[in-house]
């Protein structure tokens, strides 16, 4: 049986995203901590007028370039221009059969535009797609209570605090945001190779050991230790920490674009966008006044506990998406849905 060109082109598609899906996100979301090293450096070298000077232009010129940038083709599919629709595809997949892409994009415009917002809503009642909301949610707020937003912006005053003198506390952030980047290229390669749980298995062992390590740090300058003979252990917890670019940096991103058919992606997105926001703020908000309450030691080792719990939950709730095709994962939760569905009802007839 013949299988029509855009069909075949589709599932070409889909399987040589499903085997590198996971490079592509983390290769994006790896522009985070290369910003932040640029920031870091820039800081240590130059006044905050003259830093925000400079941010100021960099932001100017990606609007500018942003502005040249071709609308996507599913939208002038959507508003029935089929010949810009062409030049898009042709401008963004340069050797890309536009015929066949077009008609996947139109085939895809023409299923999504068929379902309503409440349509939407009511689908993600349906248990497989509760469950990657909720799988979703956790992982970035676990992703927040790591320390992404206190950690890596409190670094410099952390180490002072920690009475690191032999190595200047700015050249000790900008090392560790350098170890990140070069950790979120290797998880570029390894995402795809060694699955999402493994990454976040290294990324909270990794944190936890960073916490723990910090929290004894304080304790110990609490006991009067000589700051000297401790030094180390700070730098060393800040490397640690930035191993979290390997797995709780890229890895909930991956999922993001791995649990949902592709008319819910974009609630589901809004729905982690809102949630990581959120616990962003609170994080930050509440890190100076809990150091307060309840001293460096106690914060860092909280870090450690709630980053036990994200390694717990990673290995109970989250699916290993490795090399898996859409249908396969929406497969996979399924089965889980209906496995925990018939042990409920187990349990039920037992009592």
């Amino acid at each position: 049986m013949d299988v029509p060109l855009h069909r075949a082109v589709d599932q070409q598609r889909i399987g040589a995203n499903a085997s590198i899906r996971g490079a592509l996100v983390s290769t994006i979301v790896n522009g985070m901590p290369l910003g932040t090293l640029i920031g870091n450096a820039m800081g240590s070298l130059m006044s905050m007028m003259s830093f925000g000077l400079v941010s100021l232009v960099a932001i100017v010129c990606f609007l500018v370039m942003f502005l040249f940038l071709p609308q996507s083709p599913h939208y002038y599919v959507r508003c029935n221009d089929e010949k810009t629709a062409k030049k898009t595809i042709q401008w963004y997949h340069r050797k890309s059969n536009v015929n066949a892409e077009l008609q996947v994009i139109e085939d895809f415009v023409r299923a999504t535009a068929a379902t309503s917002f409440r349509e939407k809503l009511r689908q993600i009642t349906v248990k497989k797609n509760r469950r990657g909301f909720v799988i979703i949610i956790f992982l970035f707020i676990f992703m927040q209570l790591s320390g992404l937003n206190t950690v890596v912006y409190y670094m410099e005053t952390i180490v002072r605090s920690a009475q690191v003198t032999s190595v200047e506390p700015a050249t000790v952030v900008i090392l560790s945001t350098g170890i990140g980047i070069v950790v979120g290229w290797i998880s570029v390669y390894l995402i795809d190779r060694c699955g999402r749980r493994a990454l976040m298995t290294v990324s909270c062992g990794c944190v936890i050991m960073a916490m723990i390590l910090l929290g004894v740090q304080f304790m110990l300058l609490e006991q009067n230790f000589d700051p000297k003979r401790l030094e180390w252990l700070p730098i060393l917890a800040m490397i640690l920490f930035m191993m979290m670019s390997i797995g709780l940096v890229p890895v909930p991103s991956t999922i993001l674009s791995e649990l949902f058919p592709d008319d819910l992606k974009s609630i589901a997105g809004f729905t982690a966008s809102i949630t990581s926001a959120l616990f962003a703020f609170i994080c930050s908000k509440t890190y100076q006044p809990l150091i307060e309450l309840m001293t460096e030691k106690c914060v860092f080792w909280m870090y450690a506990i709630i980053m036990t719990m994200c390694l717990v939950f990673t290995y109970v709730a989250v699916p290993e998406t490795k090399g898996k095709t859409l249908q396969e994962i929406q497969e996979m939760l399924s089965e889980t849905s209906k496995k925990r569905g018939k042990s409920l009802e187990t349990k039920g007839t037992v009592k």
